[in-house]
């Protein structure tokens, strides 16, 4: 017995110096190799941001131009964006996972060298985002010229307010093309299936969409291209400063509020993971290509990452939640995970209350516009539900489109797409307690199976993940100024949680 605890004391000394193997001193900044009590937690969260890296490379595998490969793989080309995102998701979700006390004395020496690796392909991976942003800062000084009709569209709906006119009822897509200011390419609309798009499901090619766009420009008609403004109001109210200046590149709105991404999460994650934290945020490829392109998504993000960073504020996360919903479509999905959130944590009392606080903040931005003609106001904000576009995106329906698999009627990937948002709420009413930041991902996992899974749709996971997760063992975040006179100006408490 004694020369068995022996034994078992010499190979637990060796493998504590195995892994209290020296670093290189530049890895010291993304690595502790510590064992003391207070520091598991940091190490724990560092082996999380390996995790976050690697879905962040995968995902940018996905921004590499499909025209490339597709021609040469064929059908089965369409594979690849699926399992990179499948990888993408399972590679978070890995992140999310906790580890019990004693497994924090991992049995191989931290960080392996799997870690280390990764750690080095994201810091070549941050190159191409320091290119971007640099690119981004450039862009903003030269004529508008965004990759998605979302963005045009919304400049000039806040145009057309300053002019005193309604942009869900005078929006048209013929307009902007005429406007010399708009330098949209036909490629960039997005074509519906009507008019002489209708009874297809193969997405129009470029020459034909120039075609049919040159054709309706001369009948003055355009029921092939959507013209509504296709979001709640203050996708566009946040851009009338730009409107009000006659300015129409809006492109330092969505960089701003990128950097204002990085700048919450400097703040609020523990001091020893804000190497990973600015790390992330520039190696983050597709939330770069989303702020280049003017994506709405940014913004949006920024207000659902304060809304889970400030959970424990009544107000402030209410007021966050509101502005969300506000904004796009895309924070409704996370809607029912914020309230599983709020019961499981407080109760229902507090529940009823953010949400109403929420409505509220909604409300002020979109009811105006709903009183001033509620059938366009509606039809606008449900266009990307109720118009007849075409599918499209890197989840299942991408190997219909690629013919790999016939289609199915798309009443039944709304079916399949509902039924598992109904499994992903089960799963987050077990783990939002331990994990709620696990709703940045599971709420956006059924758009995998629906008609329209565009890529932008999951650009913004990983990295606000990252954000809240890095941000609960920091004592400090009351300290942060920018929350410190909102605080001041809500005079809320924090709400005690149930134990």
């Amino acid at each position: 017995m004694a020369q068995q605890s022996v034994l078992t004391t010499t190979q637990t000394t060796r493998q504590e110096q195995k892994n209290s193997a020296p670093l290189p001193r530049w890895m010291r900044y993304f690595f502790i190799q510590e064992t003391a009590q207070d520091q598991r937690k940091i190490a724990d969260l560092q082996r999380r941001a390996v995790w976050i890296a690697l879905a962040l490379i995968l995902l940018s595998l996905n921004e590499i131009d499909h025209g490339w490969y597709f021609p040469f793989l064929g059908p089965v080309a369409s594979l690849i964006p699926l399992f990179l995102l499948l990888g993408c998701f399972a590679s978070v979700w890995m992140a999310l996972r906790t580890r019990k006390p004693e497994a924090s004395r991992t049995r191989q020496p931290f960080p392996t060298r799997g870690q280390r690796v990764v750690l080095i392909l994201t810091l070549i991976l941050s190159i191409a985002g320091f290119i971007q942003f640099g690119r981004g800062i450039i862009m903003c000084f030269l004529p508008p010229e965004f990759s998605n009709d979302g963005t045009t569209l919304d400049t000039n709906a806040a145009m057309l307010l300053v002019d005193g006119r309604n942009p869900y009822t005078d929006s048209n897509m013929l307009d902007i093309f005429r406007n010399q200011h708009f330098e949209l390419q036909p490629s960039w609309t997005t074509p519906l299936r009507q008019g002489q798009f209708a009874d297809r499901l193969d997405y129009p090619s470029e020459p034909e969409i120039r075609s049919v766009l040159n054709t309706a420009l001369k009948a003055g008609e355009a029921p092939e291209f959507e013209s509504r403004v296709s979001y709640p109001a203050l996708s566009f109210l946040t851009l009338l400063p730009f409107a009000l200046l006659n300015t129409y590149n809006v492109l330092p709105f969505y960089i701003l509020s990128y950097l204002l991404i990085i700048f919450v999460a400097w703040k609020a994650v523990h001091p020893a993971l804000r190497p990973w934290a600015l790390l992330l945020a520039m190696a983050n490829i597709p939330m770069w290509a989303s702020t280049v392109g003017g994506n709405l998504d940014i913004f949006c993000a920024l207000l659902v990452i304060l809304a889970w960073l400030f959970k424990d504020s009544r107000w402030l996360s209410g007021l966050f939640l509101g502005l969300a919903i506000a904004t796009k479509q895309t924070s409704w999905f996370l809607v029912p995970f914020y309230f599983i959130m709020i019961f499981r944590n407080y109760d229902l009392k507090e529940t009823l209350h953010r949400g109403s606080i929420a409505a509220a903040v909604a409300l002020v931005f979109n009811l105006p516009f709903f009183l001033w003609d509620p059938q366009a106001f509606v039809a606008g904000v449900l266009a990307p539900i109720a118009d007849p576009m075409f599918p499209m995106g890197i989840g299942i329906i991408n190997l219909s489109v690629t013919k790999l698999i016939p289609f199915l009627p798309e009443k039944v990937y709304t079916v399949v797409e509902g039924l598992t948002m109904l499994g992903t709420l089960a799963l987050y009413w077990r783990i939002s307690r331990k994990a709620p930041e696990a709703a940045l991902l599971l709420a956006f996992v059924p758009l995998v199976f629906a008609w329209r899974s565009l890529p932008s749709y999951f650009y913004c996971i990983a990295f606000p993940i990252y954000i809240v997760m890095g941000a609960r063992i920091n004592p400090a975040l009351e300290k942060f100024s920018l929350i410190a006179w909102a605080r001041r100006l809500v005079r809320t408490t924090q709400v005690p949680a149930h134990a």
